[in-house]
Parts: structure tokens; sequence; C-alpha cells
């Protein structure tokens, strides 16, 4: 009889410290994915099916975009989350569609992950999608250490607290919610489906399609011509990733800004944060 499997780094949340950065392999798959992989129509209906990749490699993907895509169109000119923002329009728009079409008994059924993670099948070597390193010359182990420094990151999110901080899920936190108090994660609403009235379904989706134009005016910042992006569009891919993921990799990062609600609450701890159950 074998005893239970070790956990490996890629069951981890994502964190800016050594034992929970970005292997060598996952920046290889990623860096690949970001290059063109993503386009692949199979890649694309296994995320629409998941939900994107899981909670780390969320995070991940948008880290290695921003941490090594040095040049861009629009006022930053690079390390910008623009991959993230079209992945995550999609999927936003998916989302909502899904749950306006149908009954509350089924919005379980499409809020829950379907499948497996892209990124951890090719890494863990379970169903490996043969990413291909598509810029010879680059060493892979350069480019890990350059995102896991996460600098660009981590002021993105320095940058966009303020406008993020009151979207957090309060069950991402410490502090408890009420059914429809605020806007919860897709994995909490997964966890406490039972509370998905119409009246609280409602309130989701204008977020989500409140987001969902946020990110398409981002990404009209970032291409040639588009206007300057607002902050709360700034912060709109922050938003789009946690919710589908749960808020623990930002909030781990940098303290979301005091707010109304947490003022009412109580103050947020926010260097442990509870898990996010990633369903």
């Amino acid at each position: 009889m074998t005893g239970p499997t070790e956990p490996s780094r890629y069951d981890l949340p994502l964190a800016p410290d050594p034992d929970h950065d970005l292997s060598v392999d996952e920046v290889r798959v990623l860096w690949s994915f970001i290059h063109g992989d993503i386009m692949n129509s199979q890649f694309r209906a296994r995320l629409r099916a998941h939900h994107g990749p899981c909670e780390r490699h969320a995070w991940a993907y948008a880290v290695t975009e921003i941490e090594l895509w040095e040049q861009g169109a629009g006022r930053r000119g690079g390390h910008q989350p623009f991959d993230v923002a079209v992945l995550y329009t999609d999927l936003l728009e998916e989302m909502s569609t899904r749950l306006r079409r149908q009954r509350r008994r089924r919005r379980d059924r499409i809020l829950r992950r379907d499948g497996t993670c892209l990124i951890c099948d090719d890494v863990r070597g379970r169903q490996p999608t043969r990413f291909v390193v598509t810029h010879a010359g680059f060493d892979p182990a350069k480019l890990a250490a350059e995102a896991n420094r996460m600098r660009y990151t981590i002021a993105w999110l320095r940058e966009t607290a303020p406008c993020w901080s009151p979207l957090v899920c309060p069950d991402c936190t410490d502090q408890p919610t009420t059914t429809g108090a605020a806007i919860r994660c897709r994995p909490h609403l997964v966890l406490h489906h039972a509370d998905l009235t119409d009246h609280v379904l409602h309130s989701e989706l204008d977020a989500l399609d409140l987001w969902t134009a946020r990110l398409r005016a981002l990404l009209g910042s970032m291409t040639a011509g588009g206007r300057p992006s607002t902050p709360e569009e700034d912060a709109a891919w922050v938003a789009a990733v946690a919710w589908f993921n749960g808020w623990r990799f930002p909030l781990t990062v940098v303290p979301p800004i005091p707010n109304d609600r947490s003022r009412d609450t109580g103050s947020r701890s926010t260097t442990r944060p509870s898990a996010s159950p990633d369903q």
C-alpha cells in the first residue's frame, strides 16, 4: 500500500516567494502558450470548458505575459496583459450567456470546471499538449527568473488596488458575508450554490457585463491609436481573473485599499488570505 502523493509545486497557490513561484517548466509552457498556442481551436474549447487555467496557472499566465512581453502598442508599450484580456473577455461573455440561458437548478453545473487545466497537464506530463518553444535562443531558466521577480505585475496590482479592492469576494478573506451582500467569485458561488437566487444572479451578471466592457476598453488601449484606459479599465483584468479563480494571489501580493465595506465589517488580514476552493 502506498501513502498519499506528496504535493508538488503545481498544487500550491502562486506567490512571489521561492516556495510558491514559477518553475522553469511552467514558464516554458506558458511562454509558448502566449506565443500562439492559445489560438488552437482545441485548446480554446478546453479553456472554455475549464473556465481558463487552474487558479495557479491563471495568475501565472498573467504574470508570464506581463513580465516577459517587453514591447507592445498603447501608452505602456509593453508589460501589459493583452492576451489575458482577450481570453477573459471571451470567458466572461461565455459564462454570462450560459448563465442567462439556464434555469436555477443548472447554474451550479455551469459554474463548475469541466476537464483539466491545459498547463497542468503539460507540466505534470499527464496529457502533453506538445507546446513548442517558439523563440529559439531564449534561455528558459533566465525567463523563469525574470518572471518570478513579478515587478511589473506587482506594479499593476498596486496601481489598480483602489479600483479592485471594493470588488474582492468577501469569502476570499477572513470576513464573513451574507447572501447577496457582495459579488462572490466563481469558486465560492460553487461552494454556496444554494444561495444563487435570481436576485444574486442578476448582481453577478451585472458585474460580469461591466468587467467585459472594461476589458474591451483595456484591449483597445493596448492597440495602436486606442484611447488611454481609465483606472477602472486597468483593474478589469484583475477582477476577471479573480472572479474565475478567487482573489488569493492579489490579496497575497498587495493589501487592498480600505473601502466602505471593509470599514463596516472590520479590517482584513491579507498576509494569509483564506483559501479559494478550486472548483
